[in-house]
């Protein structure tokens, strides 16, 4: 039975948020960003062959035949006419890269994902014989893993008949990797049809071996109503190979989809900013209080908490969330504790503190602002508010008297139309609450938010 849409949100931005999703990319993830598919990539060289394609084809035979008849050579001289003239942006792409994959495998040649990482300054590790796997990077760099090869080595593409057959074989230790990963991840497969026996086979294996206990994965398919199997197909994919499949009118929805995924993710991620530098009992003791709540409360409620250690109220904040995390027994702290401080140097010291309070807060979905000094200099706790504004963040501020938080309250009030989700809440957010009423509305205002995605 094919999931509902608010379901597969829910699920995999679960995932998601912990890290453990992989992307499968297949042609039709570059299709708007001007690829062709498997099909228009190879109906001239049908033509060609006197004959005509349609929904039965064998592609890759199909390629055998052109190479039989023209060379092997002329075969990808044309694929590399087709694949290397395009651009490689597109809605669909933007959203993917979003979604913060670590590992992503395709089967395509052309190098569209790689030029999008490429774009935004994100290192990638291309891989696409079983020599590169001694080069996986762990750590911070995308692993793009090629299983049909790349377009800038031609002669290691699979394009025919005869390289599908001799895949395991010349690929045997990739294909290791990829069940691996299909057990220990959870894979969003994306422009794949399920045509070739390659992935499904993988599938199959593991199913056969682990049973129930196998990776549940999701992809996100094009209805065909005047498929007469296709009803079966899907079943299929659900019964025997452990795939939630949701299913779309028109591929146009697929961006849409992804962009409110990346939305579900983001508002798990609460940046919460505040400093101050009074060693006065009342406000030291108040930030232990405040900053205890917070860190239980959202951590407490599968939140995400990004902090970049402001004085004082940031090592309280961060202190308290180690230990709920440490009395939970969560040893991957990073995933639910992401410090990032704001540090710069020299003449671009205020430009590079800004930048990295930009990118930080983009990938949150809401700001909790809290004290932050009157001071000469820009005070930092204003300047993130200014920033969670112009990227349209849920801005939740909690007043403290004589605070630049108690300013941005009192600026939020005035305006309120601005900020609906306040609107009957606003006054509860105010150091004269009890820490109690104060962290149950802030967990309630995400919530809402949260449910109306």
């Amino acid at each position: 039975m094919p999931m509902e849409k608010e379901k597969f949100l829910e699920q995999f931005s679960k995932q998601a948020l912990d890290e453990r999703v992989s992307l499968f990319l297949g042609a039709g993830g570059s299709c708007d960003a001007g690829y062709p598919t498997w099909a228009d990539l190879l109906e001239p060289m049908a033509k060609e062959l006197k004959t005509t394609i349609n929904s039965s084809t064998d592609y890759y035979l199909l390629a055998q035949y052109y190479a039989n008849t023209f060379g092997r050579n002329e075969l990808r001289k044309k694929i590399d006419s087709y694949l290397n003239k395009n651009k490689f942006e597109s809605p669909l792409l933007n959203e993917l890269v979003e979604v913060g994959f670590t590992n992503i495998w395709t089967t395509n040649f052309d190098n569209t994902i790689e030029l999008n990482y490429l774009n935004r300054n994100i290192l990638t590790n291309k891989i696409f014989k079983d020599a590169d796997l001694s080069n996986i990077e762990l750590n911070k760099k995308i692993n793009i893993f090629k299983l049909n090869g790349d377009i800038n080595n031609r002669e290691e593409i699979i394009a025919t008949q005869s390289d599908y057959e001799k895949y395991i074989d010349n690929h045997h230790i990739m294909l290791m990797f990829f069940k691996r990963e299909l057990i220990s991840s959870t894979f969003l497969f994306i422009g794949y049809s399920f045509t070739d026996h390659l992935v499904l086979n993988c599938l199959s294996e593991i199913k056969r071996y682990l049973g129930e206990s196998a990776n549940c994965h999701y992809t996100i398919i094009k209805r065909e109503p005047d498929n007469q199997y296709f009803d079966y197909f899907i079943d299929d994919l659900e019964k025997r190979y452990n795939l939630r499949v949701l299913l779309v009118n028109e591929y146009k929805e697929v961006p849409i989809i992804l962009a409110q995924l990346n939305q579900k993710i983001r508002n798990k991620r609460v940046f919460i900013s505040g400093s101050f530098s009074s060693y006065e009992s009342d406000i030291e003791q108040y930030s232990h209080d405040l900053s205890k709540a917070l860190a239980f409360s959202l951590l407490g409620n599968n939140y995400r908490i990004v902090n970049g250690i402001g004085r004082r109220f940031g090592t309280h904040l961060i202190g308290y969330a180690n230990e709920y995390l440490a009395k939970e027994g969560v040893k991957d702290i990073e995933k639910y504790l992401i410090v990032r401080p704001f540090v710069g140097k020299g003449q671009n010291a205020i430009n590079e503190k800004r930048y990295l309070r930009e990118e930080v807060i983009k990938k949150c979905g809401s700001a909790i602002f809290v004290f932050g000094d009157h001071t000469n200099t820009t005070s930092g706790v204003m300047e993130e508010f200014n920033i969670a504004c112009r990227q349209h963040k849920t801005i939740i501020p909690i007043a403290y008297p004589g605070m630049i938080s108690d300013d941005i309250w009192k600026k939020v009030s005035e305006n309120i139309t601005l900020y609906p989700y306040l609107e009957g809440v606003i006054n509860k957010l105010s150091s004269s609450e009890t820490i109690e009423t104060l962290y149950k509305t802030i967990i309630y205002i995400l919530d809402s938010i949260q449910d109306n995605i």
